[in-house]
């Protein structure tokens, strides 16, 4: 039996980061806001990479640039997806705890928290979402 199919390549995870990553540098660019480019998608990536490793599809990713307002302009990362999501109360204070030592995994909230002005999580109805601010 011989057959022909045409195969659509679905992207994996690491093609849709390259994408996210190029187009957020690109729309950076069109802000005028390259200078936070670098911070911001090590942001995308480790949100987004959480949403793909513990979420559940879909994942949606949403970037703001805040012009105005009280504090400096900054760039605001959202990821989202339907999976139970985590409290990031509870993971700060996991890092303060006597204990804590920085494990082979676990550091990719610890890079957010480092080079974001502040992030945070929330959930909307039956999504979580995951935000963080970059300064601009």
């Amino acid at each position: 039996m011989n057959s022909s199919h045409d195969r659509a390549r679905v992207p994996d995870r690491a093609d849709r980061l390259l994408a996210l990553r190029q187009g957020l540098r690109r729309q950076l660019g069109d802000w005028g806001a390259d200078g936070a480019s670098d911070d911001a998608c090590l942001v995308l990536s480790e949100l987004f990479s959480n949403a793909h490793r513990y979420g559940a599809p879909p994942v949606r990713v949403a970037v703001t640039l805040r012009l105005g307002g009280p504090g400096p302009k900054a760039l605001r990362v959202e990821v989202s997806d339907r999976g139970p999501g985590f409290d990031a109360e509870a993971v700060r204070a996991r890092w303060r705890h006597p204990s804590y030592k920085l494990a082979e995994r676990g550091r990719g909230l610890y890079v957010v928290d480092a080079v974001s002005l502040a992030w945070g999580c929330r959930h909307t109805g039956v999504r979580h979402m995951a935000w963080a601010d970059v300064a601009v």
